[in-house]
Parts: C-alpha cells; sequence; structure tokens
C-alpha cells in the first residue's frame, strides 16, 4: 500500500495522522527538546507527558497508574489521597503536595511513578498503534487535567524508555507462546497450587485468578504492574512445565486460556533463569527522525500496514 496523501485536503484531521515510527517520534521530539503530550491511538491508546523531550509518565487504561498502585498496595489510603487533592493549588503538582503533606516520601512516589512509566510504556506496545498527535498545551505545569496526575521527573530518556520495553518483550517471549495472547487471556488457576514452589506473590495471583480476570485485570485488582504480573504467571507455568512427566501428582500448567493448547515445554533450566542483561551497544529499534521535519502538533505519517511499524514500541 502507498504512503497515505499529506495533502491536508484528503485527511479530514491532520492532527491525527498514522505514525512512521514512534520511537523515531520520542527521538526527534527529545532533539527539538519538546515539552507537551504525546496521544497514541489504537489499542487502548494512552497519553506519554514529556518536559524538554523526557518522558516522564505514561497514563493508558491499558496498565495501573501510579495513583492505582499507591491506592491498591495501601502506600496512600483514600483518606489521605481526598486530603492532597483539596490542598492542590491551582497549576500545582499533586507529587509535591503528597510528599509535603507527610503521605509518602518523595523517594518513594519517585520508584512509584518511575515503575507505572515503564509498565505504561509496556502494556501500550502489546496492541498496535493507528495515529498519534502532539499537544504543547498539555504537560507539566499546565495543571490537573491538563498534565499528568503524577511523575517521574526529570523523566527517561525515549532511547531508555524503548529499550527496556523491548527487553521485558523479549524475556516474555522466551517463556510463553504468544505474549499478546497471554496478556488478552483469561486466567485459571489449577486445583494443586505448588505452594511451596511459586513463592508469595505466585500464590497470591493464584489465589486471585478466577478464570475470568485477564494479567491486567489481575495488575488493577493487586496493584501491581501489568508487566511484572506476566512475568510472574509465564515464571509459574514455566516451573510446572518443567516438572516430570513421570510424577503422578505434577499439576498442568497453569495457562491463559487463549494459550493452552499451544503450550511447549521450557528449554533446559528455564525455571531458574534469570532476567536478560542488557549488552552495550545491542540493537535498539532505529531513532532516526522522519525525513520531513515538522514541528510538534503537526505528525509524520506513513503506511499502517507495515508490520514492523504498528507497536508503540517495538
Amino acid at each position: 500500500m502507498s504512503e497515505p496523501d499529506p495533502s491536508p485536503d484528503s485527511d479530514p484531521d491532520p492532527e491525527l495522522r498514522v505514525p512512521r515510527n514512534v520511537p523515531a517520534l520520542l527521538a526527534q521530539l527529545r532533539q527539538e527538546r519538546f515539552t507537551g503530550a504525546v496521544t497514541v491511538e489504537g489499542g487502548p491508546g494512552g497519553t506519554l507527558f514529556l518536559r524538554e523531550g523526557l518522558v516522564g509518565a505514561v497514563e493508558t487504561p491499558a496498565a495501573p497508574s501510579a495513583r492505582s498502585l499507591l491506592l491498591k498496595s495501601g502506600r496512600i489510603d483514600e483518606r489521605e489521597w481526598e486530603a492532597a487533592l483539596a490542598a492542590l493549588p491551582e497549576n500545582g503538582e499533586l507529587g509535591a503536595v503528597l510528599t509535603a503533606r507527610g503521605s509518602v516520601t518523595a523517594a518513594e512516589l519517585f520508584v512509584v511513578c518511575t515503575a507505572a512509566l515503564f509498565d505504561g510504556a509496556f502494556a501500550m506496545a502489546l496492541q498496535p498503534v493507528t495515529g498519534w498527535r502532539t499537544d504543547p498545551e498539555r504537560g507539566p505545569g499546565h495543571g490537573p487535567g491538563r498534565g499528568p496526575e503524577l511523575a517521574a521527573w526529570p523523566g527517561q530518556e525515549p532511547a531508555r524508555l524503548t529499550e527496556e520495553t523491548a527487553l521485558r518483550l523479549r524475556t516474555l517471549r522466551e517463556m510463553v507462546p504468544s505474549v499478546g495472547e497471554f496478556a488478552r487471556g483469561a486466567v485459571r488457576a489449577e486445583a494443586r497450587s505448588d505452594a511451596d514452589r511459586i513463592g508469595e506473590r505466585g500464590r497470591t495471583l493464584l489465589l486471585a485468578a478466577n478464570g475470568r480476570r485477564t494479567p491486567r485485570d489481575l495488575a488493577f485488582a493487586l496493584g501491581r504492574g501489568v508487566y511484572p504480573v506476566m512475568f510472574d504467571l509465564a515464571r509459574i507455568a514455566t516451573r510446572r512445565a518443567a516438572a516430570r512427566d513421570d510424577d503422578p501428582l505434577a499439576p498442568r500448567p497453569l495457562l491463559t486460556a487463549r494459550a493452552a493448547d499451544r503450550q511447549s515445554p521450557p528449554p533446559p533450566g528455564a525455571d531458574d533463569r534469570p532476567l536478560p542483561r542488557r549488552q552495550p551497544g545491542g540493537q535498539l529499534p532505529s531513532t532516526r527522525p522522519p525525513s520531513e521535519r515538522k514541528p510538534p502538533g503537526h505528525p509524520h505519517h506513513s503506511s499502517p500496514n507495515h508490520p514492523s511499524q504498528n507497536n508503540l514500541l517495538p
């Protein structure tokens, strides 16, 4: 398929175009020291908030927000949260209010916000992107509703965000047949839970797995990130699949419903494989900016049918 016609007359919404490559877009915005928001369309979609080209927050319905992680984990209770909102000045930052009131330390808040940022980018990368738009009138300094609710400033380099997302996807691909199907499928727990082998986090996941919840649902219910939940579920499945075939008490692996018929035994040693380490000079998705440079707010566009261009962060 040929490239979309770039003329404004052929596009009813010139602010929303099919992206050539979102990592390349973020790299260009970093060069331009862009401050504002990038709204990504497709799947659940989401918004990335940038300051001088650094990504400080990712908000998406595909993953729990920093607020959800704080409240569901019990780090902050509802009354403290509501009191902080009531004390929030116009154009103020909620994080500063929370730390000033002693509801959470600055270090703890930064860790939670950073975790939510990386997890949001990972969750958005699980589904295709259909378009994006930039908005310099949203972002830090624009107050509640126009900027991120909570953010980890000064922010992350776009290349760092891309690298971490790619690493997480590669890790899961070594453990499950299809990361996308694993993310979408409802999780069921077997009757035999192997409680002594899966640890406290694993037991908590299995108790919450009712056959209707997806990994995303479990993440929201437990106040955890989508990736940590998927990693723990995949690790449980891998360990169970590695049980001896001649063991009459060995339970079947925990699987998502859609992947149940295609599970294959993991390679030897999969039950204790550590997370892969990043190698210096490792391959990253291309960050070469598009050939036609345009100012923020006027997105570049390309064919949506090229498979390498359809994910937020490959």
